[in-house]
């Protein structure tokens, strides 16, 4: 591998890791594990039932949950005690971020009447003189 490609290997590594470790940090991680699960529930309720819609039912509603769904949500709980002990002898004051939706202004601006643009020049026609014959030459 020549220099340039193993650069080009490095800052797509690079990029990637740091794309995993924001995942990890908003908890994705959860989002995909919890995604995978009713994937499988719902494959797994809909051959059992014979029925897409039975299975979809039964795989949102709560009441059948999946050892993967379990371990998804004790996992989230574990993680929010953890974080809630770790902040309490430190006494960090929280800030959330809430993002709004703004409306951009609109600038209305007066409408004034069309201008009149003068396309004759008033100086040019007041002109009597003929331009010198011939033109006069530099002077070295």
């Amino acid at each position: 591998m020549t220099q340039p490609q193993i650069h080009h290997l490095t800052k797509r590594l690079m990029r990637g890791l740091v794309v995993l470790a924001l995942c990890l940090s908003i908890g994705l991680h959860w989002v995909a594990l919890q995604s995978a699960a009713w994937v499988g529930m719902a494959v797994t309720y809909s051959m059992e039932t014979g029925s897409l819609s039975q299975g979809l039912s039964e795989t949102f509603d709560g009441e059948h949950p999946c050892p993967l769904c379990k371990m998804v949500e004790q996992g989230k709980e574990t993680e929010n005690q953890s974080s809630d002990d770790k902040s309490a002898p430190t006494k960090v004051k929280e800030v959330k971020l809430t993002l709004v939706f703004a409306e951009i202004p609109r600038f209305v601006f007066a409408k004034f009447p069309a201008q009149v643009w003068i396309t004759t020049s008033i100086t040019a026609d007041s002109r009597h003189e003929r331009p010198v014959t011939p033109p006069p030459q530099q002077s070295c």
